[in-house]
């Protein structure tokens, strides 16, 4: 992770990621944030929650602005830190992975790193960024994939992720999914200043929503816990046979949204143009 500094203030809006996750926060939890940043959510989960929140930065300077919100600051990269020695016999209610997991290089083995330190009846709250959303398509359609300051194309982002391999991600690493949220944004919303100019470009926006039903999905906000038994560990293999089923369903609405579309062309043909045409075309179907 780069060494950059987050600063922004928690807007007052239901749609914005840190007030989905703290939302799901229950009043005076031990928490464990990684990636506390200057410590925006440490102050709320402390001053609003009375939460106990032990702060994990790798940014020394974004640091010193939260260490007034946390019991205890540790400073390092969540991948080469040594839990025990730093943390001990501490077990959390809550670990926050908030606009983390996409910094980081292996991020399975980090969500299995810090697994132990749950509370039996704990969870792990993720925000993660949606590299599918129609924002990206767009730019990737016009030649295009430039980082940005902040966002979907964070210029310090190494992983990206979908729905689909977020399940993965959590299945790998040893978790029950057990709550999805989203912060939805229009394309024209986002960090890409995307203007649609001409109804080609409309039509394929459409399509791209047609087919992707996260299209406007900016992140995921996901709750886990840890998976108790090998049916919950097979939670990929169920989300890969929904989305084939869901693909069906796509190709079959589409299929019928062509033959209505050809059936709307023989209705205005017959009436214009050509006369009843249902005889001629009769004869070019082949009889069951």
């Amino acid at each position: 992770m780069a060494s950059k500094k987050y600063l922004f203030e928690i807007p007052d809006d239901p749609n914005h990621a840190a007030n989905k996750v703290i939302k799901l926060i229950s009043r005076g939890s031990d928490v464990l944030e990684v990636g506390c940043a200057s410590g925006i959510q440490s102050r709320v989960l402390k001053e609003n929650l009375n939460c106990r929140v032990i702060g994990l930065e790798i940014n020394p300077l974004a640091a010193e602005d939260a260490q007034a919100y946390c019991e205890k600051l540790i400073i390092g990269n969540i991948e080469n830190l040594d839990l025990d020695e730093e943390i001990g016999d501490r077990r959390f209610d809550v670990i926050m992975f908030i606009d983390v997991l996409e910094h980081l290089v292996n991020p399975t083995a980090t969500l299995k790193k810090v697994l132990p330190f749950l509370k039996e009846n704990g969870h792990l709250i993720a925000s993660i960024p949606n590299i599918a959303h129609s924002a990206i398509c767009w730019e990737l359609a016009h030649g295009r994939f430039d980082y940005q300051n902040y966002g979907l194309l964070d210029n310090t982002h190494i992983r990206f992720f979908t729905k689909k391999n977020i399940v993965k991600l959590f299945v790998d690493a040893g978790y029950h999914i057990e709550l999805w949220d989203k912060v939805t944004k229009a394309p024209e919303a986002t960090e890409f200043n995307i203007t649609i100019s001409s109804s080609i470009e409309r039509s394929f926006l459409d399509w791209i929503n047609r087919l992707n039903p996260e299209a406007n999905t900016y992140q995921f906000i996901v709750k886990a816990r840890p998976a108790l038994n090998d049916q919950e560990k097979s939670t990929y293999q169920h989300f890969e046979e929904m989305e084939t089923l869901r693909e069906l369903e796509i190709t079959v609405e589409e299929l019928k949204r062509q033959n209505r579309k050809l059936e709307s062309q023989i209705e205005w043909l017959e009436q214009h143009r050509f006369g009843p045409l249902s005889g001629i075309i009769q004869k070019f179907i082949p009889k069951a």
